[in-house]
């Protein structure tokens, strides 16, 4: 663990020197919460939600799906070693290779955390979003969002040889998950095969955790589920990622 520490000790640091890439994730889905929150109330009101103005929803629906944008900054970071012929570095220290993930899981799941939570708050203050809910159902929520999403983005680095091929997966999973998940129109608005095969997707546990705590009132106990769906992509993508992983593997960061 005093490895991993020492590497998320590093890779906070780089972040910090420049942190341009979380400001612009954090602006942009503030620009397209209000576009698409009119469309998403029209729904909600269709579904019985008479007093809903979209928000819960809307504002939800874009920290996901700037979330794996997010999350796939965590393969970047191996990449970038490479890219910087540090990594051999790293490989020759006392760290095992089940160290060196956690080192790189360890800042981005903390950051993608705190990103989901200001997001939440700061559209929730500009777009309506009501906070008399289950904080703390919405907090098991996101973190447990943040640890699928962390270990599926390590599953794609250990899995691709280019950065290139990593962030292709993440822009299209990105997208494809966010649309059928729900986290970019209500799920009822989907086609009937959309539906069908949406809780296959991390997406829409996620956003069936926040639709319980937003439209309708749910604490811990109604979020448990989607909590645990989400910690079980989790632990298997880790798995996948632990046993795939191969540090002395070449990766290339510009191709």
């Amino acid at each position: 663990m005093s490895t991993a520490l020492a590497i998320t000790k590093l890779q906070l640091r780089i972040l910090r020197r420049d942190p341009a890439f979380l400001v612009i994730m954090f602006g942009m889905p503030l620009v397209i919460m209000p576009i698409l929150r009119q469309t998403v109330g029209l729904s909600l009101a269709a579904e019985g939600f008479e007093g809903a103005n979209g928000a819960e929803l809307a504002v939800p629906g874009q920290s996901v799906v700037f979330g794996f944008f997010v999350a796939g900054s965590v393969g970047f970071s191996v990449f970038r070693e490479h890219g910087w012929k540090t990594w051999d570095r790293l490989r020759t220290s006392a760290a095992s290779p089940i160290s060196l993930l956690a080192g790189f899981a360890i800042p981005w799941i903390i950051i993608h955390v705190l990103y989901q939570i200001v997001l939440l708050a700061v559209g929730g203050l500009l777009f309506g979003l009501r906070f008399d809910v289950s904080i703390i159902a919405d907090l098991a929520v996101i973190v447990s969002f943040s640890f699928a999403a962390i270990s599926i983005m390590l599953f794609s680095v250990a899995s691709f040889r280019t950065v290139n091929q990593h962030q292709a997966i993440v822009n299209l999973g990105a997208m494809v998950m966010g649309g059928l998940g729900g986290a970019l129109v209500p799920l009822e608005q989907l086609p009937g095969w959309a539906q069908a095969v949406a809780p296959i997707t991390p997406t829409y546990w996620v956003m069936q955790g926040h639709r319980a705590v937003f439209l309708e009132d749910g604490g811990l106990a109604d979020v448990a589920t989607s909590v645990a769906v989400l910690c079980a992509f989790g632990i298997v993508f880790a798995g996948f990622g632990a046993r795939r992983f191969r540090s002395d593997e070449t990766k290339e960061f510009f191709a």
